[in-house]
């Protein structure tokens, strides 16, 4: 997995950054083997949620960084998605058609998760825990 998201992370900022969104991904992934459909579960999760941190997060021409992290925590696995951005309330409700909204959900169940929004941290964190 740490190949995997590091990959994944370089092709999101090379297509997602541009002078109005000159952010940032850190990556920080513990080596975890995966059985390939939960991987590419996490991969469209990372996917949806990176590019809306890229969106969102940040005002027009801002730097800012979009950190991803996967780590075991006991029996489970650990993914956060998380910025230091402008955040987001409770009551947000999702832009556009919320059809990235549904998309995360729908592959957060596939590897038995959901999704929580961690408010106790500046900007916006999105963490899944889930069987290792």
């Amino acid at each position: 997995m740490d190949e995997y998201l590091s990959g994944l992370a370089e092709e999101l900022e090379s297509s997602l950054r541009t002078p109005d969104r000159p952010h940032r991904i850190a990556v920080k992934v513990e080596p975890v083997k995966m059985a390939t459909d939960r991987a590419v579960s996490l991969g469209v999760i990372v996917t949806e949620l990176v590019t809306n941190a890229f969106k969102y997060a940040y005002p027009s021409g801002a730097e800012g960084e979009v950190r991803v992290r996967l780590a075991r925590d006991g029996a489970l696995l650990a993914l956060s998605v998380e910025d230091d951005g402008v955040g987001m309330s409770e009551a947000a409700k999702p832009v556009g058609t919320g059809l990235g909204q549904k998309i995360v959900g729908a592959m957060a169940a596939s590897i038995q998760s959901r999704v929580e929004r961690d408010a106790s941290t500046r900007g916006t964190r999105i963490v899944l825990a889930f069987p290792a």
